[in-house]
């Protein structure tokens, strides 16, 4: 039974992924799929998001309340860490057989769909970008507040900050970086569905040049004097 279910899953999917799709379509069915599977994603995925929290909070905090100077550090670690953030969560989910397996798309066919891969990935960025700044609001007071504070102790100030809100400032950075795991996530939606509209876009291509070889050869012998 249990078999029977995960070979159901697995046709839905490749019936779902393996369609000729413009840019347009590879965005709203992927954000389409992110969404109505979001359940089971958060499921499959939430140790991850726990990971990318921890350390998305050590790269924000690494400036903020041990020094400045590891402003560069902070900013690597970040990235970093969405990095690992979306291989993980993609292993995860292909494991989860949340998403299909497929073969891997040489170098020349992703040239060959530079554009769709450009109109995808910035349209993706922005709309992080967006959700990153709303859920980064009170990691953006809290920041504010701790620059203030350390420019007053630069100047000669006693700290005017209560010794609890630094760990206050590590709770909102934690929480924030959870929130932003399942928004970096929403790109492998697209992504998906790109990966999926690229293989099926090749494979047509092929077929057409196959039959236009087999046609032109056909006629070549009819037409033979």
């Amino acid at each position: 039974m249990h078999t029977k279910i995960n070979q159901t899953m697995e046709k839905d999917n490749e019936n779902i992924l393996f369609k000729s799709r413009s840019s347009r379509a590879c965005i709203r069915d992927g954000y389409r799929f992110y969404f109505s599977h979001f359940k089971r994603i958060f499921k499959a995925t939430w140790l991850i998001a726990i990971l990318f929290a921890v350390l998305s909070a050590a790269a924000s905090a690494m400036p903020i309340l041990l020094s400045p100077n590891l402003t560069l550090a902070g900013l690597l670690l970040a990235t970093l860490a969405v990095l690992l953030l979306l291989i993980l969560a993609w292993r995860r989910l292909r494991k989860r057989q949340l998403l299909e397996a497929t073969e891997r798309i040489p170098f020349k066919n992703w040239l060959r769909h530079t554009g769709m891969l450009l109109i995808i990935g910035i349209v993706c960025l922005v709309t992080v970008s967006v959700f990153i700044m709303l859920t980064s609001l009170p990691m953006i007071i809290m920041m504010a507040a701790n620059w203030l504070d350390q420019i007053g102790v630069l100047s000669g100030d006693p700290s005017g900050m209560p010794d609890y809100v630094k760990w206050l400032t590590l709770a909102v950075f934690l929480i924030a970086g959870f929130l932003q795991a399942y928004v970096w996530q929403s790109v492998i939606g697209p992504l998906y569905m790109m990966r999926g509209s690229i293989i099926q876009h090749e494979n047509e291509r092929q077929k057409f040049n196959k039959t236009e070889i087999k046609e032109t050869y056909e006629t070549n012998l009819i037409y033979r004097p």
